[in-house]
């Protein structure tokens, strides 16, 4: 891969998702986007870029290329502090609002869930914390991201049962399935689980967001790297509009915004309150 082909793919994926990728990335992209050109039978980098910089964004290829380029790690209950959060301040402000008249409904965006552990955990953080009142309340939990393999992985809730050695057991047993046979060594979400995430493909950088109404949560972790600062503010700032009255975005542990705090409060462990 030549400094030329980088900048002008570099461009290219900025233009279609955000993402910027900083100088130094060359062989990582190179290495990404090599077994793309294998499937077109081309030997250069350059006429990998010239098919593809002209297919439409919902052609297939466009959704191999942001697949190729997106990074994706997550872990079951990642930053536990969040979910205590959720359990411990969230949940009782909307017990506390639901006694004086509001629906019983909580709706939380996992909006860069990756392979699903996130948003799974947000549900089992959530079930947990309500215990038998969790039947007389509506859980909502959107997932989206833009890479749509991980979305499929994330929507089958199959992982490896070493994902999940670190949790309790009674979780285990409660919100788990473990597989025999062939899916020995695995693990899947119990459908009561599976059934309050939704899961969509979303770029960030189109215009309108599919989602709908507003947000007692929004989830936006360990992503911000990937983006420079004024597509993190566009992006964030979308978020915050559609974030109910004094309710929560959660950023990853070393993402700080204090150019954000026109419209948000910083509280402990990188949990922003809307301000008003």
């Amino acid at each position: 891969m030549t400094e030329n082909d980088f900048k002008m793919f570099r461009a290219l994926i900025h233009d279609k998702t955000g993402i910027w990728l900083r100088d130094g990335k060359e062989v990582m992209l190179s290495s990404r986007l090599s077994r793309r050109l294998r499937e077109h039978h081309m030997t250069r980098f350059a006429d990998y870029y010239s098919y593809v910089s002209k297919v439409r964004d919902d052609h297939e290829e466009m959704r191999e290329l942001i697949n190729c380029v997106t990074t994706n790690k997550t872990a079951f209950f990642r930053e536990g502090h969040h979910f205590e959060f959720l359990a411990t301040k969230l949940l009782p402000e909307l017990q506390r609002a639901a006694q004086a008249g509001a629906p019983r409904t909580i709706r939380i965006w996992s909006a860069a869930c990756s392979t699903g552990e996130e948003p799974y955990s947000i549900v089992i953080s959530l079930l947990e914390a309500l215990g038998a009142q969790a039947s007389s309340w509506k859980i909502e939990v959107i997932a989206s991201d833009i890479d749509t393999t991980v979305l499929s992985t994330a929507a089958r809730g199959i992982y490896d049962d070493n994902g999940i050695n670190t949790l309790d057991l009674a979780l285990r047993r409660r919100y788990f399935l473990r597989g025999k046979g062939e899916l020995l060594g695995q693990v899947k979400i119990k459908p009561e689980v599976a059934s309050l995430v939704t899961f969509k493909q979303i770029n960030l950088m189109d215009q309108t967001w599919p989602v709908e109404g507003t947000f007692d949560a929004i989830f936006f972790r360990n992503a911000l790297i990937y983006f420079k600062q004024e597509t993190q503010s566009l992006f964030l700032r979308k978020m915050v509009r559609i974030l109910k009255p004094r309710k929560y975005l959660f950023l990853g542990h070393s993402e700080h915004v204090p150019w954000l705090h026109d419209v948000v409060v910083p509280l402990s462990h990188t949990i922003y309150q809307v301000q008003g």
